[in-house]
């Protein structure tokens, strides 16, 4: 087998895309593996640290105190802590057992989870600062059509949903 022929294949494509690629992948065989239940929590707690984290300053008691982190990482860091919790709560509220997925559900899954953490990472400027996604990207995920992403992905979430 020629490696040198899929180096060179590889090298034309976006970085970008094959890291999403590669999170898709990662994500069906961990749903192949233990069951849409990860894929679900990442789903529904990424939408909700971006607002949480879009209404923190205005919060009572904790949000004067949240104004003062305004460099990209400190940022990023509160992002971080509210999305580990929420992923949390979500992971605990809607666990459920299963054997795994199927190699459908499984790539369905991932990918819906995919889309979401795609379409979230945009709309986050601390993360923007970190690594800078392409145009293309931004292009098929961005402000039109991210809702359509969005409702595609939970409706897919919702029929594979083990």
């Amino acid at each position: 087998m020629d490696f040198n022929a899929w180096g060179v294949a590889f090298s034309h494509w976006p970085t970008d895309w094959i890291i999403i690629g590669a999170f898709a992948a990662f994500a069906a065989l961990d749903t192949m593996r233990s069951g849409t239940a990860r894929a679900a929590a990442l789903m529904l707690s990424l939408p909700a640290t971006l607002f949480l984290v879009g209404v923190l300053p205005k919060a009572a008691l904790i949000g004067p105190a949240s104004a003062q982190f305004t460099a990209p990482l400190a940022q990023l860091a509160i992002f971080a802590v509210i999305f580990a919790a929420l992923y949390v709560v979500a992971h605990r509220a809607i666990f459920t057992y299963s054997d795994g997925a199927s190699v459908v559900q499984a790539l369905i899954a991932g990918l819906a989870a995919t889309i979401v953490l795609v379409v979230v990472f945009l709309q986050i400027p601390a993360l923007q600062s970190l690594w800078h996604v392409g145009g293309s990207v931004q292009m098929v995920f961005g402000e039109a059509y991210r809702f359509w992403w969005l409702v595609g992905a939970y409706s897919a979430l919702a029929f594979v949903r083990s």
